[in-house]
């Protein structure tokens, strides 16, 4: 049997983009570990699903907790056409773990119970200043703690044993002035001039040094619900998802495809890999298969 922190690699980035190209041997090595768990044909995206029916059960890591997001809230409550979700967004010196945009702006700050909540307070600080509402994520662990310890406009999520949400307090609209300071080193540099052209209608004419002052002064010059606006405007396309890409992974894979960045080529290659057939008798002969070997 395996540990599980040797299951969890299987939804690590490295095996992800391995499985692209072909290389299942994390794959079959789960599969020969736990083989009376499968039939005798199986597929690739089955053992994905069944490592992630673990880490539900027994491991409930920040994999799953943002895979859970993806599913339950982008994909099951909003629209991957009209919303966008990314993860570890700098925010000042910290990084928000996922991030959904669409008619607002949302932070999910995840705290599993492997976490502790020591930068809790100050992490949730810096996303107040640019996020229209921030809710913390949580499981029984932690959740009466966080209640007390961060403001009444944050929102908290419970994720329950059963992996469904229970929202235990709604995140509030957030109306405070955006922080400039903090949006502008938030950004690329395309966005915030991407931001800085649609409100002013051009681009500054300054020189590559100068882009950056002149783009923060132009902003913080701009009506708060403008700025606004136009960041989940602007975010919404520099950061949009591959619909048909995210909707053909298995449900276990939903924020490896948002997270991963994988190119067009490797996410063809994933979607078809996910399909390829494995057999109860190839995995125990071997540790390795490449995809050409089993179709």
């Amino acid at each position: 049997m395996l540990g599980f922190n040797e299951i969890a690699k299987v939804f690590s980035s490295r095996n992800i983009n391995s499985v692209s190209e072909g290389d299942f041997s994390l794959v079959t090595q789960v599969a020969k570990c736990y083989q009376d768990s499968f039939d005798d044909i199986f597929t690739v995206g089955s053992v994905f699903d069944f490592c992630y029916s673990i880490l539900c059960k027994e491991y409930r890591n920040e994999y799953y907790y943002k895979n859970a997001i993806a599913r339950k809230i982008l994909v099951g409550r909003h629209s991957v056409s009209s919303s966008t979700m990314f993860t570890e967004f700098r925010v000042g010196t910290s990084k928000a773990d996922c991030v959904i945009v669409n008619g607002v702006s949302t932070c999910y700050e995840i705290k599993t119970d492997y976490d502790n909540l020591g930068r809790l307070r100050s992490q949730i600080d810096s996303y107040l200043k640019i996020f229209d509402k921030v809710n913390v994520v949580v499981s029984d662990k932690y959740l009466n703690a966080v209640l007390h310890a961060v403001p009444e406009e944050v929102g908290v999520i419970l994720l329950n044993k059963r992996g469904s949400f229970r929202e235990m307090r709604s995140a509030q609209l957030i109306n405070a002035p955006i922080d400039i300071g903090v949006l502008m080193r938030s950004l690329r540099r395309e966005e915030y001039v991407s931001i800085v052209e649609s409100l002013f209608g051009v681009a500054p004419a300054v020189s590559n040094t100068e882009i950056f002052r002149e783009c923060e002064r132009l902003l913080i010059s701009a009506t708060n619900d403008r700025v606004r606006t136009e960041f989940r405007n602007v975010i919404r396309r520099t950061r949009a998802l591959d619909k048909d890409f995210i909707l053909s992974l298995p449900a276990s894979l939903l924020v490896a495809g948002v997270e991963f960045g994988l190119t067009r080529k490797a996410r063809v290659c994933l979607v078809e890999n996910m399909s390829s057939i494995l057999s109860k008798e190839a995995v125990c002969t071997t540790q390795f298969s490449r995809a050409n070997n089993l179709n």
